[in-house]
């Protein structure tokens, strides 16, 4: 996984008073960042400067962002987007963003989304609601913790999260995850299942994130 000095991030972020920006803090930690403060000079800049991922500060520029998720978008289809919006700025749909955040929140927990980003690698990211999965790194941020997955909990992970809200019964998510037609025993599901919920609930024993649907198998609840 990239350390913080070798992410490079397009940060696009007003500097209007009142604003809560994170340009200074960010490299502080030791990101390399090409810092704008509109969306046409962000445009502009990805013909000298090549990221590997973009942070738009809609709050910081008294906008939702989704025009400027469009531009970049079209633009640099293949570089992952977080847009930051503001504590009162209604819910909206972007299924170009990568992930979202809404203020407030620290810098760490912007930190720890970033890195969850590899070079190049963006594609093997999920993302549903606070949880983000890097598959390839096999690292998973849930609530501001980063979690280190093994690879067998890490395919399990990714498989609730293609279908969150759904019901996966035991018996097909066992055939998946372990690539077999057996599924007289699914004891060991049961194990990672304990595990993850081990590595990502608040409380293990009153999980909120993966659910048991008793008797026919488990729901993550995102």
């Amino acid at each position: 996984m990239q350390t913080a000095e070798t992410i490079q991030v397009l940060l696009v972020e007003g500097k209007r008073k009142l604003s809560v920006c994170f340009a200074s803090d960010l490299e502080k930690k030791g990101y390399q960042l090409m810092v704008v403060d509109s969306g046409s000079k962000g445009l502009e800049a990805l013909k000298r400067f090549s990221p590997d991922a973009i942070i738009i500060n809609a709050a910081s520029l008294r906008t939702n962002g989704l025009r400027l998720v469009n531009w970049f978008h079209n633009s640099v289809p293949n570089i992952p987007i977080c847009l930051i919006v503001a504590e009162d700025e209604p819910t909206v749909e972007a299924e170009d963003v990568t992930f979202f955040l809404r203020l407030p929140f620290t810098v760490q927990k912007l930190a720890n989304r970033l890195r969850t980003l590899e070079k190049n690698s963006h594609k093997s990211i999920i993302v549903r609601g606070e949880l983000t999965l890097n598959s390839d790194s096999r690292v998973a941020v849930f609530r501001n913790k980063e979690i280190h997955l093994t690879p067998r909990m890490t395919i399990l992970l990714e498989k609730m999260m293609e279908k969150p809200g759904e019901i996966l019964t035991r018996e097909a998510l066992f055939k998946s995850v372990w690539d077999t037609d057996y599924v007289e025993d699914t004891r060991t599901l049961d194990v990672h299942i304990s595990w993850l919920r081990q590595a990502l609930e608040d409380d293990p024993r009153h999980p909120e994130l993966i659910k048991t649907i008793r008797g026919k198998g488990y729901l993550l609840k995102v």
